[in-house]
């Protein structure tokens, strides 16, 4: 059965329904089947996670590779690190063989007596918390020695690696390098979007991952691909919509893949058969959305400092942010001093509220930007 509506905003994407990036699936697929590792650099909501999904279903994958992901986003040391890798490979495992996913637990020594029973079937449950991990690095090689041993090579994509050199434990890209250089039957593609950070532990010869994998940037698909993508879902459902009105959504949402996709989808729910949606629809459309989000970012907005609040509009007001400790930017914006600047902005950055690329700061989190300009009346 077809969906109800085709513009999807998960991740999981029908490959009929995915948009382009043939020249990005080519080249990951290829470079996994080369035996190589990737980088994968975009900004987030730019669709590296759609991507890697589509990758993983292309059916020179699926048939050949057992396929992990894990988002460590909202990870901060190596026992969280080992605990998703190790819930992930038990959970696939457990979809794919039941025998494998036991098999799994029973190579665990290191959590022997942590994990209990499903008392309807007798198999052990990974029902374990972060604290019983007790000893990370023995957990990590027990899972990579079990990934090793299977008999399809695996592929694992860690999403937002970068935040590993931000880990409470002292060395983690030293060992995770160790470990993932000796490892034969593993593929890894290390996803971000904080070009900068990532860049530098790829980069520096002073690093440990110094050149130890290839390097893909995602960038927006390009504007008239994505108005022929979507003119195209709308026909199918016997709906139309103007070339205008998806451009207006492409270039209101900086190429922003999901972010277009969101704003479509509600247009499509909005949208009765045999009317055409116009141009001037659009900001109309984004304002409801903008309507139902606005309560999360009140909330949003009471976490911050004045100053970091005060910074964050700027920003948005702005869209891209350049020179923010200059006086004309400080001025304008009535920021008070460049110190307190710097320091709101070292702390957006770090909670991930903001993105820089050399001096430009911008909010990756297109509607979040866009209530900003609304409340501060731009």
């Amino acid at each position: 059965m077809r969906p109800a509506n085709p513009f999807y905003t998960s991740n999981r994407i029908p490959s009929e329904y995915f948009c382009d990036r043939v020249n990005e699936t080519e080249t990951l697929v290829k470079e996994i089947l080369g035996g190589n590792n990737m980088i994968l650099i975009s900004p987030r909501r730019m669709g590296k996670t759609g991507l890697v999904n589509h990758c993983f279903q292309d059916e020179r994958i699926r048939g050949c590779f057992e396929t992990f992901f894990i988002d460590i986003y909202d990870t901060s040391s190596l026992k969280e690190f080992t605990f998703r890798l190790g819930k992930q490979v038990f959970d696939r495992m457990s979809t794919v063989d039941k025998v494998k996913a036991v098999g799994f637990l029973n190579c665990l020594g290191s959590l022997r007596g942590e994990f209990t029973y499903d008392q309807s079937t007798m198999t052990p449950k990974f029902a374990l918390s972060v604290g019983q991990i007790r000893r990370p690095e023995l957990t990590l090689d027990e899972i990579f020695s079990y990934l090793e041993g299977l008999d399809k090579p695996c592929v694992i994509a860690i999403d937002e690696f970068q935040r590993i050199a931000d880990y409470e434990e002292k060395n983690v890209e030293a060992m995770l390098r160790t470990k993932i250089q000796r490892l034969t039957n593993v593929r890894f593609i290390f996803s971000g979007s904080e070009r900068h950070t990532l860049s530098l532990m790829f980069s520096s010869q002073s690093r440990p991952f110094y050149r130890s994998a290839g390097v893909l940037e995602l960038l927006p698909i390009d504007e008239p691909v994505y108005v022929a993508f979507a003119s195209r879902l709308f026909a199918d459902y016997g709906k139309t919509i103007s070339r205008e009105a998806i451009v207006a959504a492409y270039r209101l949402m900086d190429g922003y893949t999901y972010f277009i996709k969101r704003t479509l989808n509600h247009v499509f729910w909005e949208t009765p058969q045999d009317w055409e949606v116009t141009e001037d629809e659009i900001p109309r459309r984004v304002d409801e959305i903008l309507d139902s989000e606005s309560a999360t970012f009140k909330d949003i907005l009471s976490m911050l400092t004045m100053n970091q609040r005060l910074l964050l509009s700027a920003i948005a007001i702005d869209r891209k942010a350049v020179n923010i400790l200059s006086a004309e930017f400080v001025s304008r914006h009535n920021l008070g001093v460049p110190s307190s600047v710097q320091s709101s902005a070292r702390s957006l950055l770090k909670k991930g509220f903001i993105s820089r690329l050399d001096s430009t700061y911008y909010i990756d989190d297109k509607f979040l930007e866009l209530w900003l300009r609304r409340e501060a009346g731009v």
